[in-house]
C-alpha cells in the first residue's frame, strides 16, 4: 500500500481538528504503555523514539508537553514519615504541610500493589518517561492518581482545609519554572524537527476531588455544601489559569483538558453543566486567546451530555469509546449532536476490541468508527489510550491494517 503524502502529519492533524478535508483520516494513537510482544527493532524508551516508530508506520503520533507535577512551594515546610495503619495490614505514607493558614496532613495506605509498574504512568517527566526508582515510591507526593481509594487521611478533608490548600497549590516559580520552560522548548524543537503535533497535558478541574479528597465525602458535599465545592474548584481554577499562562509561552498546538473522572456516574448532567462547564469554558477561552487549540478528554458520558457538549467551545473531544458507559455510547447520536462543529478523536475501544478482539471484530469496529464519525472532523484512536499492557503488537497491526483499508489510503 502507498501512503498519501500530500499533507505532513502535523498538518493532517491540525486540518482534522479544524474539521476540514484531509488527504486521509489520521490515526492519532495515544499511549500510556508499551505494546506487548513488540519486535526488538520497534521498541522504544521515550516518547520521541515511539513517535519515530509510529510515524514510520504511517500513523500521526503526538508529542506531549507535560505540565509540571504539583509540588509544594519552597516556602512551605514539609514533613514526611511512615507509620502503621491501625485499620489494615499496610504501612501509611504520611506528609504534613505547614502553611501560613494552618497545617494539612495526608496519610495514604501503601497497598500490596504500590510498587506496580503502572503506578506513575500518569505522571511522566518531560520526555514522556514515567519511571520512578523504588525509593521514590516510598515518599508520598502531594498529588498522585493512586491516592484514589487508598487514602486514610485525605489532603483536603473539608472546607476548613481550603485556606491552607490555597497556599499549597501554586504553579512553579523561579528556577523550577525556568527549568520547565527549557524542557518544554526542547520538546517543541524535537516535535518541529519531526513535523508532529504538540499537545500540552495535565490541566484538570473535576479530577482533583479524586486526588486530594475522599470520594464519598466529596460526592455528598456536592449535594449538601455547594459553597465548599465552589470554593474548592475556584482554587483549582486559579491554579489552572496560572499554569496555562506559563504553558502558552511554549506555544503548543493543543492544550488538553483532562476530564477522566467527569463522568455521569459522579457528576450527573446538572452538576456537570453548572459546576464544571463554566470553568472549562473559561479555560478554553484562555487557551484560544493564547493561540492554541483546546482538547477536552472525556472518558464516558458523551451520549448523556451530548446537548451540553455541543455548546462548548471545544475544538476536539478525545476519548469517545463505543464500549464505555456499559456500551451505551451512541456514536451516531453524538456525531449528529456535535454537527461537525467539534472534532472527535477516538472511535474504537482499546483494551477489549483491539486487545482481545478477533481480526473481524477489530476491522468491523474501525469500519463503523470511520463510516459513522468521519470523514471530516475525525481522528481515529483506540480509546482512550493504550493504558495497560493489554494489546499485543499483532493486534495493533490488525488495527492499523483496518485503518489503512477504510481511511482513504491506497
Amino acid at each position: 500500500m502507498t501512503m498519501l503524502t500530500e499533507m505532513s502529519s502535523r498538518e493532517r492533524m491540525l486540518t482534522a481538528i479544524h474539521r476540514q478535508e484531509v488527504d486521509h483520516i489520521p490515526l492519532g494513537q495515544l499511549f500510556h504503555s508499551t505494546i506487548m510482544e513488540t519486535p526488538s527493532d520497534m521498541q522504544w524508551s521515550n516518547q520521541f523514539e515511539r513517535a519515530e516508530i509510529m510515524k514510520g508506520l504511517g500513523l500521526d503520533p503526538v508529542i506531549d508537553i507535560w505540565l509540571p507535577v504539583p509540588e509544594p512551594p519552597p516556602d512551605i515546610t514539609v514533613r514526611k514519615w511512615k507509620e502503621k495503619d491501625s485499620d489494615s495490614p499496610f504501612t501509611l505514607l504520611c506528609a504534613e504541610y505547614e502553611t501560613p493558614a494552618g497545617k494539612l496532613i495526608q496519610k495514604v495506605r501503601q497497598t500490596e500493589d504500590w510498587y506496580h509498574y503502572t503506578h506513575y504512568k500518569f505522571l511522566p517527566d518531560w520526555d514522556g518517561n514515567a519511571y520512578r526508582p523504588k525509593d521514590r515510591f516510598d515518599k508520598i507526593d502531594m498529588m498522585d492518581d493512586w491516592f484514589t481509594r487508598r487514602y486514610k487521611v485525605p489532603l483536603v478533608k473539608g472546607p476548613e482545609d481550603l485556606d491552607a490548600f490555597e497556599y499549597l497549590l501554586k504553579p512553579p516559580a523561579g528556577e523550577r519554572r525556568d527549568r520547565w520552560l527549557r524542557n518544554a522548548f526542547k520538546v517543541k524543537k524535537i516535535a518541529k524537527d519531526m513535523d508532529l503535533l504538540t499537545q500540552a497535558r495535565r490541566v484538570s478541574i473535576g479530577d482533583w476531588f479524586m486526588w486530594v479528597c475522599l470520594i464519598e465525602d466529596f460526592c455528598c458535599a456536592m449535594v449538601e455544601n455547594q459553597d465548599y465545592i465552589s470554593r474548592f474548584y475556584d482554587i483549582i481554577q486559579n491554579y489552572n489559569k496560572q499554569s496555562i499562562e506559563m504553558v502558552l509561552e511554549s506555544r503548543p498546538d493543543v492544550i488538553q483538558y483532562r476530564g477522566w473522572y467527569e463522568t455521569p456516574d459522579y457528576w450527573g448532567r446538572e452538576r456537570y453543566k453548572n459546576i464544571l462547564v463554566p470553568r472549562i469554558q473559561e479555560i478554553a477561552k484562555q487557551v484560544h486567546d493564547g493561540g492554541a487549540l483546546f482538547c477536552n478528554l472525556l472518558t464516558e458520558g458523551y451520549t448523556l451530555y451530548k446537548d451540553i457538549l455541543c455548546e462548548m467551545d471545544v475544538d476536539v473531544f478525545l476519548g469517545l469509546d463505543p464500549l464505555a458507559a456499559r456500551k451505551s455510547e451512541n456514536l451516531i447520536a453524538v456525531k449528529s449532536s456535535l454537527k461537525n462543529k467539534i472534532c472527535i478523536w477516538g472511535g474504537v475501544n482499546a483494551c477489549v476490541t483491539v486487545g482481545r478482539g478477533s481480526d473481524k471484530e477489530i476491522e468491523e469496529a474501525v469500519k463503523t468508527a470511520i463510516e459513522t464519525l468521519g470523514p471530516r472532523g475525525f481522528i481515529l484512536n483506540a480509546s482512550i489510550y493504550f493504558y495497560d499492557d493489554d494489546v499485543t503488537w499483532n493486534r495493533f497491526m490488525v488495527f492499523i491494517d483496518a485503518w489503512r483499508k477504510y481511511a482513504g489510503i491506497d
